[in-house]
Order: C-alpha cells, then structure tokens, then sequence
C-alpha cells in the first residue's frame, strides 16, 4: 500500500471511529432518558455537529448535560421555595443520607454558605440540632437505614425548619416522601447530576423536565413544577457555541506571566450569557510555592472597589432620593469649613545633597530625635529637611465643599490624586501608632500595627483643606473622589459603607468572601498575600494594600474592599441583568443605564470605560460599551453589554513589591481578556488614530 493510500485509509477509520463514538453517545443519553424521548430535542449539541463532525467529546458532553437538564424535575414546590431567593441572614444546613455527594456541595457553595453532614443512621442524630437552620437540604443517595426511620426523622425535623428533598435515586426511592412540600428529583448521582441539581435549587438554570404519566398517577402527584434561570450557572464553553481549545491559550498566557514572576498566581473568570464557561485558579498565593490559589480563595481588590461598593451604593441612595449627583458635598454635610493643619518650613538650608546630609547628621545626632524635624525622599538622592509648625486654629471655609457629586464619579473635581499622608507613613508624630489595641488605638492599619482614633479627625481635615484647582473640568483620576464619596455615603446613611453594601447587596447576592477587612471572618489560609510594606514593617495578608485605606482601617470608598472571582462574577451579572439577580430587583434599568453611560472621555459615573481615541487597558475588540474597573494590585473587573459578557481577573503582581510592573509590561490582563473575543470572532476596535493611517494607505495605494 503505497502512502497516499495509506494516509486515505488512515483518516477513513478516524471518521468512521469518531461516528461511532458520537452515536454511541447519543444512543446512551436517549437510553438514560427516563421520559419522554421522542420530543426532547438536543439542539445545542445539534448545532454544534453541524459545524464540525471531529467534536466528538464536546458533543458528548453537550448532550449528557441536556440530557440531565432534562430529566431533572421538580416533583413539589408547593410553597414555591425553589429556586431559594431570600439569602440575606439565611441559614443552609446540607444532610447527605447514605454516600457522599461532594460535587453537590461544592457547586452549592457557589451561591451560599451553609453547613454540611454526611451519615447512614439517622437514629444517632439528634433533630433538635436542626431548628438553628432557615432550611435544610436532604440529598438522598442510597441510604442503607430503612425507609421507616427516614421518614419519621424527617418529619420531625419539618416541624422545626423547611426541609427540601432531593432524591438521587430512581422515582421508587421518593413514594415514601412524596407529602414533603419541597422535592427536586435528580436524573442519577453523577458528577453532572450533582452539579445540575445544586444549580437548579438556587436558579441557576431551568427546571422544565417532563414526567410520564404513569410515574405522576404511581406517585399520587397531578404534575410537575417549572423554574426559571435567576442566577449565574456553571458549564463548559462548548454550552454557549464556544470552543473549548480557543480558550485554552488563557492558561497559557497565565503561565507565562507566572513564569516571567509577572504575579506568583491568578483568578480567571469568564461567564457568557449568564454562564459560568471558564473559572480557573493558577499559581500559588507567593513565589515560595508552597500554597496553590484555589478558586475560593481572596483577593484584595484594590481600586475595583470604587465601583464595587463607592459606586454600587451610590447608585441606590440616588434612587432613594436621598443624594442627588448635581449635588455638591456642602448639602451632605453640615460643616463645610476646616482648621488648617501643620505647615512645613524649610530650615535655611532646604536642599542637601545625601552625603553632605550624612555628614550634617553626624556632627549633630540631634537633628533627628527632634520631633519638630522631617526627612524626605527627594528624587532618591536629595534630602529635605524641614520642622512642622502649627499655625493659628482659625477656621476656614473649604473649597472642597463646592465640588458636585457627579464631578467626584467622573474624576473632573479638580482635586489631587491622593491624600498627602505621607507624614502618617513617616511615623512623624509620636503617639500616632501602638503595636497593640486599646481605648485610645483602635484603627488597625496592619497586624499588631493600630492607628491613634483621633487622627482620622486629623485626617479628615487634611482632606477638607486641599486645592481645587481652577480648571476643575480637566479629568485627573483621584482616589480622593472616592474617599468623600464614601464620606457623603456613610453621612446619609449614618452608618459605615462596609454596613451598608454589605447589607443591602452582597448578603442577598449571596457573595460569602466580598467585604472589607477579611482577617474578622476569615482564616489567613484564605487570603492571598499582597506586598512587603516597608512602612507596616510586614507582609500585608488580609490587611488592604492602599496606605489612604488602611489608615481609614481597611474601609474606604477609594479601596478596601476584598472577594474571589466567583462574587465579583455575580455582582457583574447583576448590573449586566439591569440591576436584576436571583428574582430580586436590587437597582432600576434606569440607574444601571444611567450609571454605566459614557459621561466624559473614558468615564461613566464611577465606571471606567474604553476610550475612544487610544488602546487601554482592556482588550483590543472590548467594545466601547463596556464598563467596569481595574486595580493597582494586578485585577480587573469588566462587564460586556455588547457581547453578554463578564470579565473577571484577580491577582497579587504587587508580590513581593509593588514595583513590579511586569503584568502592564506583558500585557497579560488585556491579552487574556482578548483570547475570549477572539474565540467570538469579534474584531478589533479601531481607534481614530488608526482609522486615518488606513485611509492614508489606501489613498497611497490608490495614487
């Protein structure tokens, strides 16, 4: 056989292998179908085989989803529980009856945190430790105890809470509990049926399966139960008319900024038409290697807090009527005036070169233990050397106070980009810190590191008495917008912004790790470490990375605030839904369109956006419609309108120093973000810039 044909051959018997592998696979899912073969229609995977008939695993995989899709139903729900909708303060308690489901379990704490047991003698416990919960899941999985016990156990544990079966076994297994008023029937106890199950208590996806007639008379029920999607849902690209190799290059793309020490690991998320398609976690937590990042596990934000809670905040007090963004401060607060603080004077020789300071410092030691005398950083070789004096407390009127609301979300107020708080750095005043708490420090700004509570005063009035400039129309991004927006919040609302998105947002989104100062809730084995701070003395792990924040003890409106990617995901699927998520309204269309409309340049009110006049630092075919944050840390939070897209990318490039730029250098946030564009097949944008150097060629061409 000479080698032509036997190259015919040979891709002969791959097409024929790869049809009987796709048939196979077809005739199993029809044959674990347990209803109503002949409608159910596969049209995702039908699709996707007309496009290309070598899929054979993704087609198989597409299939046995649907197939359990649809064989999963909703035999009770007569209280219309599922899906769950109320989170806020809810308590879950998950009871495994016979072997262990942990595919389910983890898939459900995507949505909330509950607690989890697992046991084949329902005799040894004791019903009485039930009453704590709001609701308690009973996952049925061949139990060995007799039926008997079962039921008497579970309806004495009804007595005390609401109780949701859901049955992995065959329809036999549920006739004992069919007067339950919640039951979910699931297809088997695969990976996937587990997986679907816990999304459908919780919305994720439908629930509109079909149950033979003779199995609804066998059961004493007249029908079944329909559902709809509420929340994000988890699946495999391929769901969505996505390739799974065209996304593969992301971890590619990871592993080289890993590799060239760009950031020591990393969170991805991608979710397309409110679909989980790619969530992965990459590298360890620091370059020892000695703690892989799990997808549970927490970032520090950094500046995705402005629009993550700053912005999410104000946006409901807007609709509340309770600010208005023509606003300017002075209607929020009812002091506009402030003292001015210390003053630096120069001494009569204000510049010095570093070895002539030296020199000056050794022919007279006391130069440095006065308090009254300050040493800069000048240009890393130059030395200021200056005393603080104190001027009159007379009280002035604050130019600060005239600034808009508006003017502070689209960073045209005119103001500095950061508060001056380098004297707070520089430990310049003697009683500023204590390595312990007590009545008089209670402001943690690192561990065992506690700020004196009468500075934020200091602090505050520091803010109220900066410059404005003239042209306060000129665009200068400033985390100080966001720290009096967080003023004016927490001024309305009298109470903290940690209290408050906490309590109307992230508690009923069900988001378990997103909030402000972490180490009160969670173990450090969670959290992933920042930078090696020279100022705390430290590795920062749970503490915020930004110095403004952490002198405002880990929440402010300019940074502060801490999550995985799964939370992050679910508050961009919210504002991507027009403010709508798991059946609850949470903000208006009208205040998410508003709020994520371009307002001037690449800004929305709050939200970042692409501008239209050159690359940034989203991807190239980004449309110009989307909107979202990044931060200083190595993260970035993007919502697509456009493309029904939301964009998640959390990692630590600021370990071990924040001088690490390399992530910008590699490109490595904007390139992974465009591995899913490309596998849409959407094209570039074309800046103005580009547009004319194009028209120039043709009309070179053309001549």
């Amino acid at each position: 056989m000479n080698g032509k044909l036997k190259g015919i051959y040979v891709w002969g018997l791959i097409g024929i292998l790869t049809m009987i592998t796709i048939v196979s696979a077809c005739k199993y899912t029809f044959n674990n179908l347990s209803y109503n073969k002949a409608q159910f229609e596969f049209t995702v995977w039908a699709d996707t085989l007309q496009d290309s008939l070598l899929w054979g695993i993704p087609i198989v995989r597409v299939s046995d989803r649907e197939a359990t899709k649809a064989s999963m139903v909703l035999l009770q729900n007569k209280e219309q529980l599922i899906p769950f909708r109320q989170l806020k303060n809810h308590r879950f308690h998950v009871l495994t009856l016979g072997d262990e489901l942990p595919r389910f379990e983890e898939y459900l704490n995507y949505y909330s945190s509950f607690s989890s047991e697992q046991t084949n003698l329902v005799q040894k416990l004791n019903t009485m430790d039930y009453g704590i919960y709001n609701t308690v899941v009973i996952a049925l999985n061949n139990p060995t105890e007799t039926t008997q016990n079962i039921k008497k156990f579970l309806l004495e544990i009804n007595k005390l809470t609401t109780v949701v079966l859901v049955n992995f076994n065959d329809y036999d297994a549920i006739k004992p509990y069919v007067q339950f008023p919640t039951i979910l029937q699931a297809h088997n106890k695969s990976l996937i049926s587990q997986e679907i199950s816990a999304q459908a208590l919780f919305g994720g996806l439908p629930l509109i399966g079909d149950v033979p007639e003779d199995v609804l008379v066998d059961l004493g029920l007249k029908d079944r139960f329909n559902t709809e999607t509420q929340r994000l849902g988890y699946t495999f690209p391929e769901y969505v008319g996505i390739s799974s190799d065209s996304l593969a290059k992301i971890s590619r793309i990871i592993q080289e900024g890993i590799d060239n020490f760009a950031m020591p690991g990393a969170q991805v998320l991608v979710a397309k038409e409110g679909q989980v398609i790619f969530h992965e976690a990459f590298g360890y937590h620091t370059y020892s290697r000695k703690k892989p990042v799990r997808k549970s596990d927490i970032y520090d934000l950094a500046s995705i807090t402005k629009v993550a809670s700053t912005t999410l905040a104000t946006m409901k007090l807007m609709e509340e009527d309770k600010i208005s963004l023509d606003e300017s401060l002075a209607t929020y607060f009812s002091d506009p005036t402030y003292t001015p603080g210390i003053k630096k004077v120069y001494d009569t020789i204000p510049k010095l070169d570093y070895l002539a300071f030296l020199d000056s410092v050794k022919k007279d030691t006391s130069i440095l233990e006065l308090p009254q005398i300050d040493t800069l950083d000048f240009e890393d070789s130059l030395y200021l050397v200056g005393r603080w004096v104190i001027p009159p407390k007379t009280r002035m009127k604050s130019k600060v106070f005239d600034v808009k609301l508006k003017e502070l979300l689209t960073h045209t107020s005119g103001l500095q980009a950061t508060l001056p708080i380098l004297p707070y750095q520089r430990k310049v005043y003697g009683n500023l810190y204590s390595n312990t708490s007590s009545q008089e420090y209670t402001v943690p700004v690192a561990s065992g590191l506690y700020l004196n509570e009468n500075y934020l005063d200091s602090l505050w009035n520091t803010a109220k008495g900066l410059r404005v400039r003239k042209d306060s129309n000129a665009y200068q991004y400033s985390c100080v917008n966001m720290v009096l927006m967080q003023r004016v919040i927490d001024s309305v609302n009298q109470q903290t912004i940690s209290d408050y998105v906490h309590e109307n947002f992230y508690q009923e989104l069900g988001m378990q790790t997103m909030g402000y100062n972490p180490l009160e809730i969670f173990s450090r084995d969670k959290l992933v470490p920042t930078s090696t701070d020279r100022w705390r003395g430290q590795l920062l792990c749970g503490t915020v990375h930004d110095p403004t924040a952490a002198l405002m003890g880990g929440v402010s409106g300019n940074a502060g605030l801490f999550s995985n990617a799964n939370d992050l995901a679910i508050l961009g699927q919210m504002l991507l839904n027009k403010g709508k998520y798991g059946g609850k309204q949470y903000l208006s269309e009208e205040t998410v369109d508003l709020f994520t409309s371009r307002q001037r340049g690449h800004r929305a009110y709050g939200f970042d956006m692409p501008p239209r006049t050159h690359r940034y630092i989203v991807a190239e075919s980004a449309p110009y419609s989307t909107y979202g944050h990044t931060g200083f840390t190595g993260t970035a939070f993007w919502v697509d309108p456009e493309n029904d897209l939301v964009f998640i990318f959390l990692s630590n490039r600021v370990h071990p120093s924040e001088k690490n730029f390399k992530i910008n250098e590699l490109r490595i946030r904007q390139r992974v973000q465009q591995v899913i564009y490309d596998a849409l097949e959407v094209p570039h944008r074309i800046v103005p810039s580009e547009k004319k150097a194009k028209a120039r060629k043709r009309m070179l061409a053309s001549s």
